[in-house]
This record gives structure tokens, sequence and C-alpha cells, in this order.
């Protein structure tokens, strides 16, 4: 039986049904490298499967930084991650099956019971170090450790989604730099800068190991901002805020988010900080932490014993926190799961999504009720009414026209609600969109990765469009500038010709709709 059967969502009609041995029972989550399946297998048991992105396997790169990784993923300890199973490399797209983990996650263990105190803070904080040491020591970076990535199993816990993620932000030769891995609140300052020899090592999981403490101790991240880009400043140019983090483990915390990498521990002198066999604060080190295995530098000697002492007591550190989540002291009222029962929810069955429109969303009370989305809306080309002038510079050739927005990091200044986020308009689901409040001014922004020479952009609207809007193009995310205006907006899809503006940033910036409903739109693409 599934304790957290309420992650699943529908299988969709595109979705198939079966991954070699496993049968997909539906899906537990989207990234921008491809679909993560619950399914099932021969024997009954439950496990994760991971198909990739078909759009990334003609990428030779990705198939062989894929494969290292896939690799190095065997290599991991099962103790502190979801265990390894099966990789089918040859199958067109490619897929690896690993342990689905039925335990909550730290982001719902926090919101429904609040931060953690005492013993129960302290094993979660030397089992996520134990976890990193065993995915750095496999030659491994993590890029993107939060609180839904670190999942409270029974006996320890676990930390997921790693390694795979560096195939698309590596230091090695195979480097990518067109997305941009991570989640901005647990960032590193280094995973900011836009320059290619700027190296992101394991430093940059010790300092989001920082991060998640933090919040997991006070309920809040230490540099959070009203804003992504508010947060990023903060991250970039402010000392964290750890009021409320208990006094024990302030000096591990703020030796893991110092700005410099170089000054941060490695994972296993963060459990020797954390075990008080070494003092919080550390000598810099000359170079920081290495990227892959053959590029390693050789460390001191000092740092050499406790990687030794801290490696040799992780059986038992598995052990010792065993504590268990169920036993958290919380400061706010516990709130129920929402599973199907108060028992263990019963195992899911195969549910496969129609291939209908989007659910509309609950207008307010004295709202006129909406139509449905047209099976076939208008194309409409708007041309720019006097723009102005757009962004001059070199940026990277889009030979192939793909969409440069795919799967990319969305923001937008607000969202009515959970099913309508800003993700949605980048996923390629032309029944999936973003909604904003019932306001104006609106706007939903992109990031590309790195910067375009970007020849056009197609808005496809839903019902609630904007009749006066501006799409902007920025190279940084701070200085805008317009590339097409309109104030007669109809709707449907909208393609816009940018003339080959550059930028990596690109903002469609909404001033008037239709009707008394937010802003909504099923899609942005980039081209």
């Amino acid at each position: 039986m599934i304790e957290t059967a309420y992650r699943v969502s529908p299988l969709r009609a595109t979705d198939p049904e079966r991954l070699g041995d496993y049968l997909l029972v539906g899906r537990l989550g989207r990234g921008g490298m491809g679909v993560v399946y619950l399914a099932e297998s021969d024997d009954g048991s439950y496990v994760a499967v991971k198909l990739i992105h078909p759009d990334l396997t003609t990428d030779p790169e990705f198939a062989s930084r894929f494969r290292g990784e896939v690799e190095r993923a065997r290599q991991v300890p099962s103790f502190c991650t979801a265990e390894f199973f099966h990789a089918d490399l040859d199958h067109d797209p490619p897929y690896l099956v690993v342990e689905y983990i039925d335990g909550p996650s730290l982001d719902e263990v926090i919101a429904e019971r609040g931060p953690m105190r005492g013993g129960a803070l302290q094993s979660l904080a030397v089992g996520v170090a134990t976890a990193l040491t065993g995915i750095h020591g496999a030659g491994i970076i993590h890029r993107d450790l939060k609180p839904d990535n670190v999942l409270l199993a029974l006996g320890s816990p676990k930390v997921i989604d790693f390694g795979i993620a560096r195939s698309f932000e590596t230091t090695s030769r195979h480097t990518r730099t067109d997305v941009m891995v991570g989640t901005v609140a647990y960032m590193a300052p280094e995973r900011f800068s836009g320059e290619k020899t700027t190296p992101v090592t394991a430093a940059a999981d010790v300092f989001a190991w920082g991060c998640v403490i933090a919040f997991a101790g006070t309920g809040k991240t230490p540099f959070e901002g009203d804003s992504p880009s508010a947060t990023a400043g903060r991250i970039l140019t402010q000392p964290p805020q750890l009021d409320g983090l208990p006094e024990f483990l302030r000096p591990a915390v703020s030796a893991a988010l110092a700005k410099d990498p170089a000054s941060r521990p490695t994972a296993p002198e963060l459990l020797a900080i954390l075990l008080g066999s070494q003092p919080g604060t550390l000598t810099p080190s000359p170079t920081p932490p290495p990227a892959t295995p053959a590029e390693r530098p050789v460390r001191s000697a000092r740092r050499k014993r406790v990687a030794l002492v801290a490696l040799a007591v992780l059986p038992v550190l598995a052990a010792a926190i065993a504590i268990g989540w169920n036993a958290i002291p919380h400061d706010a009222p516990s709130a129920q799961r929402p599973t199907s029962s108060s028992a263990a929810a019963p195992p899911p069955t195969r549910m496969v999504a129609a291939q209908t429109s989007a659910p509309e969303r609950t207008p307010s009370p004295t709202a006129a009720p909406r139509s449905a989305r047209p099976s076939s809306p208008p194309t409409v080309a708007d041309k720019p009414s006097r723009p102005t002038p757009s962004p001059t510079g070199r940026g990277l050739v889009n030979d192939a026209g793909r969409n440069l927005a795919l799967d990319k990091f969305a923001t937008a200044s607000t969202v009515e609600g959970h099913p309508w986020p800003a993700g949605d308009a980048v996923d390629g689901d032309p029944t999936t969109r973003w909604a904003s409040l019932f306001s104006d001014p609106q706007w939903l922004a992109v990031d590309l990765g790195k910067q375009w020479q970007i020849h056009k952009v197609v808005l496809h609207w839903e019902m609630a469009f904007a009749t006066a809007y501006r799409v902007e193009v920025s190279t940084d995310g701070q200085r805008w500038t317009t590339v097409y205006r309109t104030e007669s907006g109809k709707g449907g899809i909208a393609q816009i010709d940018t003339d080959g503006a550059v930028g990596r940033h690109v903002r469609v910036y909404c001033t008037e709709r239709v009707g008394p409903y937010g802003y909504s739109l099923y899609e942005i693409e980039v081209r």
C-alpha cells in the first residue's frame, strides 16, 4: 500500500503504458530532463521510472553525459538516496528505474507541522549531510538540493533527484549552459554567474544544505525575498537570516552559507562539525571542491583525515538517524495529509486523462461563467506598433528553430491558484496554462539560460487574454527592452516577430485584459 498516493496524477493519453517490465500507474512529476512515473514491477512493488525527453536524445553530449551519470548513480549508497534498480540506455528515449520512497517530503512536513526542533532537526542535518557525502563520493553533484528533494522515509532522510541534473549544467568538457538547474532560494552565489569559466562544484550542494536546514529549523529560507530576483540579490549581497535557528546548528549552517565556495566545508567536514569533532570555522581552501573525479585537486592532509573519519561512521549514522519523522516536535498544529483515508491509501490504479481542455477556474462569486476554450483558436499575427529599439549584440543562433522556452525556468507576478503555475506556460502541454490574479498589471517571464538571437515569440492565449500588453527582452533580467507592443490584442495564437533581438530573458507584460478574469496563457514559445 502507498501512503503518498496523493502525489500521483493521472497518465495522459500520450504516455506509454509500459516501459520494459514496468507497468506505468501515474505521473509523479515533470522537469527539464523528462517525466517521472510511478510504476509497478512484475513482483507487485512500486518504483519510480524517469523517462528522458526525446528532444535530448539527439544531442551527443547529453547522451555521453547521461551514460556517465547512470554509471555513477550505481555507486551511490542506497541508504541515503533512492536505490538504483535498472536503466535502459538503448531505449528510445532512454529511461532509468529507481526506488519509490513512500514518505513525505521535508517541504510537506514543515508545511503541516511547522519548523523542526531538537533531536529531529539534528537528525535531519546529519542525515542530509551524510547523503551528500555519499553522493559526492560517487563523483556526482546534486545541483538541486531543496526540501522537495528530501524525503523523510522510515529510518533516515533520503535525498532524491541527484546527479542526472548535472547533464544540463556541468563543468567538464560536456558543457551545456542553456538550462539553469536549481531552485533560486537554494542556489549558491556562483550559480548566478553568467561566465562559462565559473565552476559549479560540490560546494554549491553544501550551500544548498545550509539553506535546507535553515528552512527546516525556522520555516523560511535564509535569503527569502518577495520575488526570485530579490532572493537572488540577497544571496549575492546579504548575510543569511538565521533568527530562530537553534544555536547548536548555527556554526555548521553559517559555514555552509559562505559566499566564497572555497570557504565552505565539504560534506564530510559538515559531518565532523555536526558531530563536534571539528569547529565550525574553516580555513579557506586554495581551490574550490572538484567538479569531476578526473579534475580533483590534491586536498590538504587535514581534509583527507576528516573525510576518512566521516566515511567510517556513515553506516553508524544510518542507524542513528532512525528517530523517524513521526516523532518530530512542532510548533504549529498538525494538518492531515490529503490521503484518501486516515489509514494507508490503497494502491493506485492506472489513470489516463482524456484529451480535453484544462479545467476551468472557479470564478469569483460576482463573475459570470466563462466559455470553454475553442477547439481551434484563431491565429493572430499583429505587427508591432512603433516598438522601442531592440537590444543589440551577439547571441547564440537558433538554427534548428526550436522552442527555446520549453521547460525553462518561468516566473510570474501572481498565480491564481495551485493548478495554474507559471511553469505550465513552458511545459509544451496545450491543455495546461498559467493564470494570474484578477488585477492589472501582470507579467510572466522566462529565463532562456543564456543569450540568444530571438526572432519570434508565439503566445497561445486562453479565452482570458490580454488586450493591451508588450513583449520585452532582457540580457540580465533587470533592464528590459520592448520589442513588441499592442493595445488591440485579440487572443488566440499571436505570432510576434522580434527581429533577432538578443537576450536571455523574455517577458510578457500585460496591462489590460478582456472580461473580469485574470490573464490566462496556455504556452509561450520563443524561437
